[in-house]
């Protein structure tokens, strides 16, 4: 890491920068929606709040068709993002991005906002933002590096006063600056487990600075950095929750493939076991796994996730009885409830669950929560509505407003003066535009198992004859795959749909989200089943009527990119073209690559297989090793800056395609792109090339 690297990031004191007025309103200028400026601001009462939305779209510019959106509408980052309140509630602070650069920003009552730190995205990123307390803002930034040889993805911690002075711009570097002194450098840095109750100036934080992967719990003082460790980490714990005073009370460890969960009572220093199962054995993450979600403010009660009749379900832990019983709080016949716990500061209590079935839930048991949810959805009706940060006396808040068809707006409310006011549009040139709207399905694969997914027809313009087109299709697995998609904003959904092609996504086995056997179900089954339901949702699509079955390709980043690669080899009739991006092409490489990391390969050979005992496997499922039987043309892209999947897995299929004669393809090298395309330079080529591709052979 460079000795200076935290001069590639602007300080605003004691010459504190403003943002410009083009800089503040960031496009949103252009429109006649409300910009951040506090004078432009429209502010209603809450009894004409319903009038918001209609206000918005009255004074926006007339609805683009989709067609007419740019494509880096959709390709440029997020307006704005990591939006947090103060405690006291009078200042907001948040990430603003513009023009391929991000802005740590501050607003305060009337002032104008005001950018004290910012980065340009070329070697740092902003990857956390929250308030230490009512001045003192903590920023989380990530980085690639190397480490002991291997590539590797740092974090470290700034700290700033909302003003933009008092800057640290290492907080922790003062513990690795004498030789003397010099322990273990941690790869993360920013770790805050919470605040300290009665301790304004400090916050806890696991670090491991005397035993690698082994962190210790540290009590840092954010205006000092003075460290302090507060508990010895007692064996092969990796991660740590604390409860709502600033204890450590939960630890999440491995020892082989053992994965435990260890717990300890309120004022105790006895560790004991909540959890343990082995990490392949199918029977015992179903039967024995318990995910830790977050404590009450009673520190006797944990909140966690854990198999209730074949589903993950959230339960009530007493950690102050013998045996921790649980109670049942909520579950679902049909999907995981594997939200998060909604967390009231001003009531200083859990008030409800936060999850998704087909759409969005919200499930509520605190009767002033669930009225102050009936009010913002009485006010922004047909919208699933999430206060994001809230001050600790519950009278200020930030409000996410999400649809299905339009990206996410954010709301500043203020409940003692009863006002409501517009923050920004987080995708502003898409604000006036009609999107298509993605709609939940379900279909039988060929061995009987019921799979859901999401289709999003393209929008038809009424009158150009186009309402009973067969649409090309591009079939748009999700990466992970231990994750799923839900029904929301996408914007590479939206994208794809903007330029007339249906998406389909399809929550195939191996998904998280419909139970622990269809999870496990995908284990060790990399281009076999999981494969398969991807073809399945395409027939049954075809089936329909609704699309082009000559016109259809398969788009996928990650393990996306891998289910794109194996399905031009598996079956390339099928599919028209395919894009990888970031993909897996060598199985057996991966596998390999995460022996490097700790905790890493557990993982993968429980969710692709073991390097020697599954070889022959691992390489019929490997695409590199099957380039000579794929015939349909191809789109790779990759960033060099991976630390996921490794560059070298595209670089390697390349130049498989390249010995093997195949000349139709193309690869694409982003010299600075990460796994998740963070800088909005690679999202935008990434969104050219694909677009430039994908017309050949869909249009």
């Amino acid at each position: 890491m460079p000795e200076n690297w935290y001069r590639l990031f602007f300080m605003a004191h004691p010459k504190s920068r403003r943002l410009t007025r083009a800089q503040a309103s960031c496009r949103m200028a252009r429109r006649s929606s409300p910009s951040f400026s506090a004078q432009r601001r429209q502010n209603l009462s809450m009894h004409t709040i319903k009038k918001l939305v209609f206000c918005i779209f009255l004074v926006s510019a007339p609805l683009a068709f989709a067609e007419d959106i740019p494509l880096k509408a959709f390709a440029s980052l997020p307006l704005i993002g990591s939006v947090r309140l103060s405690p006291d509630g009078l200042t907001t602070a948040y990430i603003q991005n513009v023009d391929g650069k991000s802005y740590l920003v501050t607003q305060s009552g009337g002032v104008k906002p005001k950018a004290i730190l910012t980065t340009d995205n070329q070697k740092f990123y902003f990857s956390s933002l929250r308030w230490a307390n009512d001045k003192r803002l903590l920023i989380g930034v990530r980085y690639p590096d190397r480490r002991y040889g291997s590539q590797s993805i740092e974090t470290r911690m700034l700290a700033i006063n909302s003003d933009g002075s008092n800057l640290n711009a290492d907080l922790l570097r003062s513990q690795f600056d004498a030789f003397s002194n010099r322990k273990h450098v941690p790869q993360f840095q920013d770790r805050i487990l919470g605040k300290i109750a009665g301790a304004p100036d400090s916050v806890l934080v696991s670090l491991d600075l005397d035993n690698a992967t082994k962190p210790d719990v540290y009590r840092l003082n954010v205006e000092t950095a003075e460290l302090k460790k507060v508990m010895r980490n007692p064996g092969n714990i990796y991660r740590w929750m604390a409860d709502r005073n600033g204890e450590a009370r939960v630890g999440t460890g491995w020892s082989e493939k053992t994965i435990r969960v260890i717990v300890k009572a309120p004022g105790s220093d006895k560790w004991e076991t909540l959890s343990r199962y082995t990490a392949d054995n199918y029977d015992e993450i179903r039967e024995k796994r318990m995910t830790p979600l977050g404590f009450d403010s009673d520190p006797n009660f944990l909140y966690v996730n854990a198999d209730h009749q074949g589903k993950e379900a959230v339960f009530r832990v007493d950690l102050s009885q013998a045996g921790f019983p649980r109670t049942l709080v909520h579950a679902d016949a049909r999907f995981d409830v594997d939200g998060g716990v909604i967390y009231a500061p001003w009531l200083k209590k859990v008030v409800g669950l936060r999850y998704s079935t087909e759409y969005g839930q919200r499930l509520y048991w605190d009767d002033s929560a669930r009225q102050l949810q009936q009010q913002l959805d009485g006010a922004l009706p047909g919208h699933n509505n999430i206060l994001v940060s809230s001050s600790d006396d519950g009278m200020r808040h930030i409000v996410a407003s999400l649809s299905l068809a339009a990206p996410p707006r954010l709301y500043w409310l203020d409940r003692k003066a009863g006002k409501m006011s517009l923050l920004a549009e987080t995708y502003p040139e898409l604000a006036s535009a009609r999107l298509a709207t993605p709609q939940s399905v379900n279909f039988k694969s060929r061995d009987g198992i019921s799979l859901h997914g999401y289709l999003t027809m393209p929008l038809t313009e009424p009158g150009t004859g186009q309402e009973n087109r067969k649409a090309p299709l591009i079939l748009f697995p999700h990466g992970g795959p231990g994750v799923r998609d839900v029904a929301g904003f996408d914007y590479w959904t939206q994208f794809f749909a903007s330029r007339g092609w249906a998406v389909l996504q399809v929550n195939f086995r191996g998904s998280s989200g419909y139970g622990s056997d269809f999870e496990t179900a995908g284990f060790k089954r990399w281009g076999m089943e999981m494969q398969d339901d991807l073809t399945d949702g395409v027939d049954w699509l075809a089936r329909s009527g609704k699309i082009d079955p000559s016109k259809v390709c398969i788009v996928g980043a990650s393990y996306g990119g891998y289910a794109a690669l194996m399905g031009v080899v598996k079956t390339p009739d099928l599919y028209r073209c395919a894009v990888s991006i970031a993909g897996v092409a060598d199985l057996r490489d991966l596998l390999a690559q995460s022996q490097r990391y700790i905790g890493y390969e557990i993982a993968a050979e429980r969710q692709i297989g073991e390097w020697w005992n599954d070889r022959e496997r691992l390489r019929q499922t490997s695409p590199v090793n099957r380039v000579k039987e794929i015939r349909t043309p191809l789109l790779l892209i990759h960033g060099k800056e991976d630390r996921i999947v490794d560059v070298e897995q595209s670089r390697d299929m390349a130049s498989a395609l390249k010995s093997a004669g195949n000349k139709d393809y193309r690869y694409v090298e982003l010299p600075l792109g990460d796994h998740n395309l963070s800088r909005e330079e690679d999202r935008v080529t990434t969104f050219t090339e694909m677009e430039k591709f994908l017309r050949q052979y869909l249009d």
